[in-house]
């Protein structure tokens, strides 16, 4: 590693203190210690610590429920809002002992996402009525999805898994995140999810299927064994 020089290092200081952002040439100079074989670095990422913390927990606004349950006793349901808020008010009622399996473990034992895929585009329903955006992309979407990935691990039982569902446009990005916060021995394999897709390709091969990473929060998982194929 390349030293620093006496003015560099007088350069960091003041950016310190001054709490402003230190420039990017500076950026891999700085010695540093980490567990990790490589990150993906990228303007706006913010620490582990600062996420958890700074995150506002927001009590759930349902706007149904599904089945009836006991009292103290989890219910589906669906929820308004953001989704980060949420997870926070969930992380905070496992943290209290709230988020109880029927055999007594804490937390959640499978998780499935299928965040937006970084399209960039608008989605209308059937009737052309908007459905939801997929706007953001690069750097912005990798730290929407990271914050979000950061809480679903805490929430994981320690036997528990999760699946990603993504497609072409982000997957290799992401991999190299999850690999990040899940740990790259917790990686369990790649699911291709294949679909049919009409219609001519001349100028590249047909984009027929979605991408689903799946991970766990420690090296024994529960899996069940699929007994028939789709």
């Amino acid at each position: 590693m390349k030293k620093l020089t006496k003015q560099q290092k007088e350069e960091i200081v003041k950016k310190i203190q001054e709490d402003k952002p230190i420039s990017d040439e500076f950026r891999f100079l700085i010695p540093f210690e980490t567990e990790r074989e490589y990150e993906l670095t990228y303007a706006c990422k913010e620490r582990k610590e600062d996420i958890l913390a700074d995150t506002l927990s927001v009590p759930f606004q349902p706007i149904k429920k599904f089945g009836e349950v006991k009292e103290n006793e989890w219910q589906n349901m669906l929820i308004f809002g953001d989704n980060l808020q949420a997870l926070k008010h969930l992380l905070k009622l496992k943290e209290q002992g709230k988020l109880r399996n029927p055999d007594g473990r804490n937390g959640v034992k499978l998780i499935y996402i299928d965040p937006p895929f970084a399209a960039e585009q608008e989605f209308k329903g059937a009737k052309g009525e908007k459905a939801y955006q997929d706007k953001i992309a690069g750097a912005e979407f990798l730290e929407f999805l990271r914050k979000r990935l950061i809480f679903l691990k805490e929430l994981l039982t320690e036997d528990g898994s999760i699946y990603v569902h993504l497609d072409y446009r982000s997957t290799h990005y992401v991999k190299v995140l999850v690999d990040e916060i899940f740990d790259k021995n917790n990686y369990r394999n790649e699911i291709i999810w294949s679909y049919f897709v009409s219609g001519n390709y001349p100028r590249y091969f047909a984009r027929n299927h979605a991408n689903i990473l799946v991970y766990s929060k420690n090296e024994k998982p529960i899996f069940n064994s699929q007994k028939q194929g789709f």
